[in-house]
């Protein structure tokens, strides 16, 4: 019987919330290998678990909401050196290091470690994770893939301490891969699309107060800042008919009742996709709370709309509007109009939809921007009395605003990915003196506050 772990790594980083995060991609990976593989025991060892009961007895934290978001268990730790001019604490999230080694130990030596990641500048949590397996199993193999090595191969490579690291998507490429390290497997399918693919393996996961869920994936849009078309350049739109039965599946397997959308363009094509699916679900009476956490586009939310949405339960929904400038959308949020956010805004509190419950993302801290560009948005939106929560900007390799700071010596091809850090950037390069971020930063917070309450 031969052994893969799958490791879920810490995050380091100066704050860290977690906001319905689950690592989905490496969840799918497990049900392929699961299907496909013979003679293997699969461990999954999540070092962001905040769930699982010697993480509740050992680590002492707040209580997690109704709908699974909650605190991550930190310790604060020396910041790098690239980010000393910073006032903020830098601490690494997640279990401790003592019970991550133990969690290893006590399933033993495994023939392949599969290390996942996220944003680039989170790497030193994922080169930690390798160092340790490394250094406790040295003759193990240890490969590494996701957002980071997809978006900075070369330096994944060289800096990673992994053996293999994959570049882009690899649920066609890890049963090959496998086979050649000496895996039995049954067969080796080609999943040509999303649907094809079999359900994440959510089984693997200590306990299931929410789950997420995709119906789509990537999207139609070229925003200079986002990294989405690197990643995923194909905009692949789900069948309405998979997706009721993976809903139904998820309600029947494990009891779950809030759904968190992973779209990043949940409401385009909606009548091809979520309105059909919600009808659905309605008509067969199956009842979820839903979430949105990534910003929904605001252009899409008509009163047809905003009333399904409202219908079907969503509890939670991010718009993203980013710029509340009108000389600045064009560049920045070519997607919208500021006339689109006050129509969604006016058909979703008509539906039925309470205002501290259209939480909306404000981009803080683009190069283009300056103190005074945030402030306008800031009041552009407060005429509305909905929260604000900051869209951080951060360069991501290979978009065009990070290909034009480069252009423009603001940041350099070379230099530490750390610098790519969202609050390093707004803090270090962006055109905001550290008094202007304090003070918008303390007048949005005290807005928040009153229209929460």
């Amino acid at each position: 019987m031969r052994k893969i772990v799958l490791i879920n790594p810490w995050i380091y980083d100066f704050t860290a919330y977690d906001l319905w995060a689950r690592p989905v991609g490496l969840l799918y990976l497990a049900s392929i290998i699961k299907n496909n593989i013979e003679d293997k025991e699969i461990h999954f060892i999540d070092c962001l678990d905040r769930f699982s009961e010697d993480v509740r007895k050992k680590l002492k934290f707040p209580p997690s909401k109704e709908d699974g978001r909650g605190k991550f268990y930190k310790e604060r730790i020396k910041k790098p050196e690239i980010f000393s001019d910073i006032p903020r604490f830098y601490s690494r999230y997640g279990i401790t290091e003592d019970m991550f080694i133990e969690r290893l130990l006590k399933i033993g030596k495994a023939d392949l470690y599969l290390v996942t990641s996220t944003m680039t500048y989170w790497y030193p949590g994922v080169h930690r994770a390798i160092e340790i397996i490394k250094k406790l199993f040295p003759e193990s193999q240890v490969w590494m893939g996701g957002i980071y090595p997809s978006l900075l191969y070369e330096f994944a490579k060289k800096n990673s301490g992994a053996d293999f690291v994959f570049k882009g998507r690899a649920e066609n490429s890890i049963l090959p891969l496998l086979k050649k390290l000496g895996f039995k497997v049954k067969e080796i399918p080609v999943f040509k699309n999303m649907d094809e693919l079999p359900y994440p393996d959510y089984s693997l996961q200590s306990r299931h107060p929410y789950l997420p869920f995709m119906t789509s994936i990537g999207c139609p849009y070229r925003c200079p800042y986002c990294a989405t078309k690197i990643l995923s350049p194909r905009f692949f739109q789900r069948d309405v008919k998979n997706l009721f039965n993976e809903l139904s599946y998820y309600k029947e397997v494990y009891g779950i009742e809030h759904i968190v959308f992973y779209d990043d363009a949940l409401l385009i094509n909606k009548r091809r996709r979520l309105l059909p699916l919600l009808n659905t679900l309605k008509k067969n009476s199956i009842n979820f709370s839903f979430h949105t956490p990534n910003g929904i586009h605001v252009k899409e939310i008509d009163r047809e709309t905003a009333d399904a949405i409202f219908e079907s339960n969503f509890k939670t929904l991010r718009l993203s509007l980013e710029i509340g400038v009108e000389k600045l959308t064009d560049k920045l949020a070519p997607k919208l109009k500021l006339k689109d956010f006050e129509k969604a805004i006016v058909n979703l509190i008509n539906s039925g939809f309470k205002r501290k419950q259209l939480e909306t993302y404000i981009l803080f801290g683009h190069p283009l921007q300056k103190a005074q560009d945030i402030r306008d948005s800031f009041k552009f939106v407060s005429q509305f009395e909905v929260p604000i929560s900051f869209s951080y900007f951060s360069p991501i390799p290979g978009t065009e605003d990070y290909n034009g700071l480069v252009e423009k010596g603001v940041i350099r091809e070379d230099e530490d990915p750390l610098i790519q850090n969202k609050i390093a950037f707004v803090y270090l390069k962006s055109n905001l003196k550290m008094e202007e971020i304090k003070e918008i930063k303390e007048a949005v917070s005290q807005y928040n506050t009153k229209v929460k309450s």
